[in-house]
């Protein structure tokens, strides 16, 4: 093994799972983060209740947790958004593409917003979730 982390899958959604997470990409792309957060924590709620598997709960919880530290971001909390960049990279850090995003890439721009921490030139608005090419099916 070469020490880098593997890359798991993911069942496709279905039904309301799948209207749960397109609710939370439109509001995450509308930039209204803590909608985003509402909508995919109804959808953490279903995979719990459902005993999906651990690893796509947790996948679930770490895009929340995406949205949240975009929102402490937004808000200048230090604190938030060093503690929410520690928690995304140990949910998503082993994804590559999910549901039709780029968690690798999300991740990485995730970290770049860690780094900014204090200095706050980076704009939560002006992000943008990155894609991949297998999209959500329905």
């Amino acid at each position: 093994m070469d020490g880098t982390p593997s890359k798991q899958s993911i069942a496709p959604l279905q039904g309301s799972e799948l209207d749960l997470w397109l609710a939370g990409l439109e509001d995450f792309d509308q930039k209204r983060y803590w909608h985003a957060h509402e909508d995919w924590e109804d959808l953490w709620n279903a995979h719990k209740r459902r005993q999906a598997p651990q690893a796509e709960i947790l996948f679930v919880q770490g895009m929340i947790q995406t949205a949240a530290l975009l929102l402490n971001h937004e808000r200048k909390k230090t604190r938030g958004v060093k503690n929410l960049q520690l928690k995304v990279n140990a949910k998503l850090g082993s994804w590559s593409c999910v549901w039709g995003i780029d968690v690798a890439r999300h991740v990485q721009s995730m970290n770049a917003f860690g780094a900014d921490v204090d200095i706050w030139s980076l704009d939560a608005q002006e992000y943008e979730l990155p894609r991949c090419g297998r999209e959500v099916q329905a």
